[in-house]
């Protein structure tokens, strides 16, 4: 994935909004239209490479990367991944049953998972 789509929503509801991550004192949260946490969302699936074997994790960023950039997409969704710096793609499940599917980087995703507890 490039730079450009990291802390985005690629698809469903919100797409190609940006996630941003707020702070206030010592807590940091996540918006997206509103809140990015337990009560807006009913579940999540994290499509990473420790969740997931490689392979398919590879599959979705080179499918994403195709529905993203067309076909040159799939050669960077595949082979694209900068080992210095974790990833995260997050499918989610809003309470009003819509769906998204998020890109985030490590400081986002921790205050993500965080939110949801």
């Amino acid at each position: 994935m490039s730079q450009s789509t990291i802390n985005y929503v690629l698809k469903g509801k919100y797409e190609n909004q940006p996630v941003k991550l707020m702070k206030w004192k010592n807590d940091s949260w996540l918006e997206l239209d509103g809140g990015l946490d337990k009560n807006h969302i009913s579940s999540y699936t994290i499509l990473d490479e420790s969740a997931k074997n490689s392979s398919e994790y590879s599959f979705w960023k080179a499918a994403l990367g195709v529905a993203l950039f067309g076909g040159l997409g799939a050669v960077a969704g595949i082979g694209g991944k900068n080992k210095s710096s974790k990833e995260y793609l997050i499918s989610i499940e809003w309470k009003n049953g819509e769906k998204s599917l998020i890109f985030l980087d490590d400081d986002y995703y921790k205050v993500f998972v965080k939110s949801m507890f």
